[in-house]
């Protein structure tokens, strides 16, 4: 629709032109001002496509009514024809046109030329407004490609920023190598990691001066990798400051190619994963401290309170065989159900918490180990367990055994191995624990890079130990941990006493017991089965190691009853203690801890006997005054265990002179009869030759030689006849 906007403040001339328009143009829309204000104001809200403007009005004239139009932004486009009556003069005319007027028409008005004129004016407009859209348009992509390009160059400038940063900012470690293992770049970062100046390290070899000894042939091992196919990598290594200080970073490397497919670089990114390792290792060791702690509260505290409600359920069971039968029946059926409930958490506990620092700790854990291998997979197993090795550390301890424990299912699952031989020894400062096998597959040296090793390896690095796999000589693995030397053991409390003879006639009076258990209710139940035998009474009660040493000095008791799971130092230190201070008086160990495997240990360490807890009650009390008559009391089934361990061996002098002998005498008995040199037993047991001569000292008076070449062809002729079954 064509509008048109008439000014004048002759209303009659407005009518007129109203109607003149209307009659040629029916289309065309007609808007009317009477003033030069008010048709500023219409032009403005209306946007029309033409103005018709009289000259001559009051106040505001045309000349100036067009003039403000055609400043204006919003109206300078729009064609403007200026009426007069009276100023028709040249120079009017020129001033009309110079502020921007685009016709100049004079009153009384021709039709024909007032309609030719709009005409004019309208194809003026079109051609404005469509030139004005086309400039529109192309200063909007001008202004658009002119952002774009501005936008570009800001994140140009930004990339180029950040990248620069990076070797201010970033805490990642970057280097590139050649070829041959230069560094050709390397960012400020790991600069300041080395402690070094860039001028210092260009150029040089990163793997021989920058990476840590220890870990220098496997990072050289996945750079020749690099050098051979295009596959990334990941390795942890550690990297060695000027000072001497090693960081450990974990590197991604990637090699990059050139277009002719020539391999120009190796590139390294690598993060400082020292403190989260040092971070991870604090986790994983509270984890297995929380892990320990379940099993030992399974074991100590529901165990003994089961062994309690056992003892007291035992006594119930006596009674109501004096007065009702079908009673006395039904509590024996509770006590079995009590004490197959206390064999299971015995097991439960145990796999939790295998090593039971408070019973024997890593020794008895081995040993288990061992009898379970030998049990149920019919493979050899030798212990060569140094006793005087002190390894009082909870994760210490379980990490030791589960790196044995690993060592040895690989070794007979995964290499079909037939003999194992687990030593635990000490060299100098050190606790070094090794597993030998001779199974069919073989590793690679140095570690290899199978999951179970990499299980070991971090257990080793948690306890901060290290560990290395080698080759066996002719067949199997040698799997070798070195660890720093532990604590000593703690010495039980207590003033040295000598006491009188223990044994006593229990026929003739009633022998005292003092009871050693930090259960109250196990303390209680054993209470109640030993006062109601005749021939005893029990004359106190101790709840751990120091207070039992004191109560021996105070009551004279002719009988210890103890746990060997005690709270401080354990009872096989109580017991070694009460043998060395107070020679004579017996010791029965009564325990939840399984008698097959803690029963020799026990009795080794000087006690007369061991029975389990869950026996029943007279069990215990037969078991009491068995080791009150001097005797040793052991079940059946562990007598016949140690008994199937004992040599039959016709040469009774001979057998007498090697069993004087200890575990590691007798092993390197065996090598000097193999021959070996003390140089040869020095190195593959990991000790001085200085110690080695010691050993022969003493092996060469234990066994009355006079000379070290006596010593040397009985050892020589024992390993003959022995290797042919005499």
């Amino acid at each position: 629709m064509i509008r048109i906007l008439a000014i004048d403040d002759n209303n009659d001339n407005l009518i007129t032109i109203t109607a003149l328009i209307k009659s040629f143009m029916k289309e065309c829309t007609v808007i009317t001002a009477d003033s030069g204000r008010e048709g500023i104001d219409r032009a403005v809200a209306e946007q029309p496509d033409t103005i018709i403007l009289d000259v001559k009005m009051p106040g505001m004239d045309g000349f100036e009514v067009c003039r403000i139009l055609k400043s204006e932004e919003s109206t300078r486009h729009i064609p403007v024809i200026l009426l007069t009556a009276i100023k028709t003069d040249i120079n009017s005319r020129i001033r009309g046109l110079e502020i921007g007027a685009d016709a100049f028409l004079t009153k009384p008005i021709d039709e024909a030329e007032l309609i030719a004129q709009i005409n004019v004016m309208l194809r003026i407009k079109r051609a404005e407004d469509l030139l004005r859209k086309e400039k529109d348009l192309l200063e909007d992509m001008v202004t658009e490609r002119t952002i774009a390009l501005v936008e570009s160059e800001k994140k140009l400038i930004k990339e180029r920023d950040f990248i620069n940063s990076l070797e201010d900012a970033s805490p990642a470690y970057y280097v590139a190598l050649s070829t041959s293992g230069n560094i050709l770049a390397i960012n400020r970062s790991l600069l300041e990691a080395l402690e070094m100046p860039r001028g210092d390290v260009m150029k040089k070899n990163y793997i021989e001066n920058f990476v840590s000894p220890a870990d220098r042939e496997m990072v050289f091992q996945i750079f020749t990798t690099h050098l051979e196919d295009r596959n990334p990598s990941i390795m942890e290594s550690r990297i060695v400051s000027s000072r001497g200080t090693e960081l450990l970073v974990e590197w991604h490397g990637r090699p990059f190619y050139g277009k002719d497919g020539a391999l120009e670089f190796i590139f390294f990114v690598g993060l400082d994963i020292t403190e989260r390792k040092r971070l991870e290792k604090i986790l994983i060791s509270n984890n297995e401290k929380e892990r320990h702690r379940i099993g030992q509260e399974l074991h100590d505290v529901l165990g003994q309170n089961l062994a309690g409600i056992a003892f007291k359920s035992g006594i119930l069971k006596l009674k109501f065989l004096d007065k009702e039968r079908g009673a006395a029946q039904d509590m024996e059926e509770i006590v079995r159900l009590i004490n197959d409930t206390i064999d299971k958490t015995r097991r439960l506990a145990k796999g939790l918490s295998p090593v039971d620092m408070a019973a024997g700790g890593i020794m008895t854990a081995m040993e288990d180990l061992r009898r379970n291998l030998e049990c149920q997979c019919s493979v050899s197993c030798i212990l060569d367990l140094d006793e005087s090795i002190s390894i009082r550390d909870d994760l210490e301890a379980s990490h030791l055994y589960y790196i044995a424990k690993e060592a040895v299912d690989t070794a007979v699952i995964g290499k079909k191995a037939r003999n194992v031989i687990i030593s635990l020894g000490q060299t100098d400062r050190n606790v070094v624990l090794k597993i030998t096998d001779d199974g069919e597959a073989e590793v690679e040296e140095n570690g290899g890079s199978t999951m179970s090793i990499r299980l070991m390896k971090y257990r080793a690095w948690i306890i901060g130990a290290s560990l290395t796999v080698a080759k066996n000589e002719g067949a199997g693995t040698v799997i070798t941990c070195v660890l720093r030397d532990s604590r000593k053991v703690p010495v039980v409390a207590g003033e040295e006493g000598v006491l009188g003879d223990y044994l006593v006639d229990s026929s003739s009076h009633k022998a005292g017991v003092l009871i050693v258990d930090d259960h109250p209710i196990v303390r209680e139940g054993l209470s109640q089965i030993i006062d109601r035998d005749e021939e005893l009474f029990v004359c106190g009660e101790a709840k751990n190691s120091d207070e039992a040493i004191k109560q021996v000095l105070k009551l004279n008791p002719h009988l210890v009853v103890m746990d060997i799971s005690l709270d401080g130092a354990s009872g096989i230190d109580l017991i070694k203690a009460l043998r060395v201070r107070f020679s004579g008086l017996p010791v029965l160990v009564l325990s939840i801890y399984d008698e097959s495997i803690y029963a020799e240990r026990a009795l080794k360490a000087g006690a007369r006997g061991y029975v389990m807890k869950q026996e029943d009650p007279r069990t215990v009390v037969s078991a009491i005054k068995t080791v009150l008559e001097g005797k040793q009391y052991l079940s059946e089934r562990v007598r016949e265990t140690i008994l199937n361990r004992l040599p039959f061996d016709d040469s009774r002098k001979e057998r007498s002179a090697i069993d004087c002998l200890t575990i590691r005498e007798f092993e390197i008995f065996q090598l000097i009869g193999n021959g070996k040199t003390n140089k040869n037993i020095a190195d593959r047991l990991n000790i001085s030759v200085k110690t080695v001569e010691n050993y022969r000292d003493r092996i060469k008076n234990k066994m009355n030689f006079e000379s070290s070449s006596d010593l040397n062809q009985f050892a020589i002729q024992w390993v003959i006849n022995h290797s042919r079954g005499e």
